[in-house]
């Protein structure tokens, strides 16, 4: 059908999609970001995550604008899941619990193009997040401009970059043979692949660890924020790399299982072998449209003895994130992924990129830069209060989704 330029709020009818609209909406937005998958793959990847755990019992939801008298016209969509943040008001209180919501696969169907659509039905979604969460972020493809004109202040995005030299022999894009413990390469620590079951524990600990800074921080006048890195959150990226790369890379028909499955299996992130006590991990998701390996989260717990010093307990926590970062570049190599990306590093994790650039002078290259385009993280405050005073804490990869 023709379609009708000029739309009036009256033409147009905004609520939760369907299950046709949901379809429908991912079809569309398969068109522009499905590669390197087919359509049909990325619907059912949709379809697939949206029963995960971080997804179900209504977490998440769908949007859709569509013209009156024809639902099956979509004219723009997007999702929102809910999730746990911590709140520090700055008082000097024990932090809350509260909830953001992440606000993804924002999408207006081409012919409705620059008529602001998108901008009308993301004020609409603004007015249900509102009524039973504390913030919304979104992380932009569209620069830093468009989205803070809708309330989403854009936040610092810097990044390292760890990129994987030609000079340096690297195997093309797919799975290659790893060895079982992958290790820095001149000195402890050394570190083994992250298995799924080491998840729960780990992601436990990190959110009492995160909970006891919070409820620590000072009373600044400051609100203090981030979102927990809960088991579901973390599992949800791991369980999305692995059905793109089970649709990417098929497994060979003419290879028993028994031994496709080996190189067939992706590594979930790395933790340290301590000798002391000291436990640290990393987590990391294989982005194949973009060739890179997101590292979600790097966690560095050392439990330092009493006759260490405080240059020794920091010469170990930079070690322990050199080795992580060893095991990224390792499993990067190995399935012919140029890049390992870190958002918003700290000064360890810094420390930790520069030795690894030092261990290889030619095999890798680090950069530290300013994200300016792609995934720039933004946040709205509820109500559009503006987030002067806002500290947006633990930014991280693994808060994207």
């Amino acid at each position: 059908m023709a379609q009708p330029m000029g739309l009036t709020a009256s033409d147009m009818v905004f609520g939760e999609a369907t299950s046709e609209q949901r379809q429908l909406a991912w079809e569309l937005c398969g068109r522009s970001w499905a590669a390197p998958m087919s359509l049909d793959d990325y619907v059912e990847r949709e379809q697939h995550l949206a029963e995960h755990d971080v997804n179900r019992d209504g977490r998440c939801r769908y949007w859709v604008l569509y013209l009156k008298g024809y639902p099956r016209q979509v004219i723009a969509s997007c999702e929102t899941t809910r999730k746990p943040v911590l709140v520090s008001d700055g008082n000097g209180q024990p932090a809350r619990e509260g909830h953001g919501y992440a606000v993804t696969n924002v999408y207006t169907n081409p012919p409705y193009r620059r008529q602001g659509m998108a901008a009308f039905l993301l004020r609409r979604v603004q007015e249900r997040m509102d009524a039973d969460s504390d913030c919304s972020v979104m992380y932009s493809d569209s620069g830093r401009n468009y989205y803070a004109s809708l309330g989403w202040s854009p936040f610092a995005s810097r990044q390292a970059t760890i990129t994987l030299l030609p000079s340096y022999p690297s195997p093309p894009l797919g799975p290659q043979p790893q060895s079982p413990t992958l290790t820095t390469p001149s000195k402890p620590p050394q570190t083994r692949p992250l298995q799924l079951s080491d998840l729960p524990d780990l992601c436990k600990m990190d959110e009492l660890d995160l909970t006891k800074s919070f409820d620590s921080l000072p009373a600044d006048t400051k609100t203090h924020v981030a979102f927990l890195p809960t088991h579901p959150q973390i599992s949800w990226h791991l369980a999305r790399a692995e059905f793109d790369a089970g649709k990417i890379f098929p497994p060979n028909t003419t290879t028993t299982a028994a031994t496709a499955n080996p190189q067939r299996t992706l590594t979930k992130g790395a933790i340290t072998l301590p000798t002391d006590g000291s436990k640290s991990w990393t987590y990391w998701s294989h982005d194949w449209r973009n060739k890179r390996l997101r590292v979600l989260r790097i966690v560095v717990r050392p439990e330092a003895s009493s006759t260490d010093t405080p240059t020794t307990t920091e010469q170990q926590r930079v070690g322990d994130v050199a080795a992580l970062l060893e095991a990224a570049v390792a499993e990067a190599r190995r399935w012919g992924l140029g890049r390992v990306v870190v958002w918003n590093p700290d000064d360890e994790v810094r420390a930790g990129c520069k030795s690894v650039g030092n261990a290889s002078p030619h095999g890798v290259k680090v950069v530290f830069e300013e994200r300016v385009a792609g995934g720039v993280p933004s946040l709205r405050w509820k109500g559009g209060k503006g987030v002067r005073g806002v500290v947006w804490e633990e930014n991280f990869g693994y808060c994207w989704c």
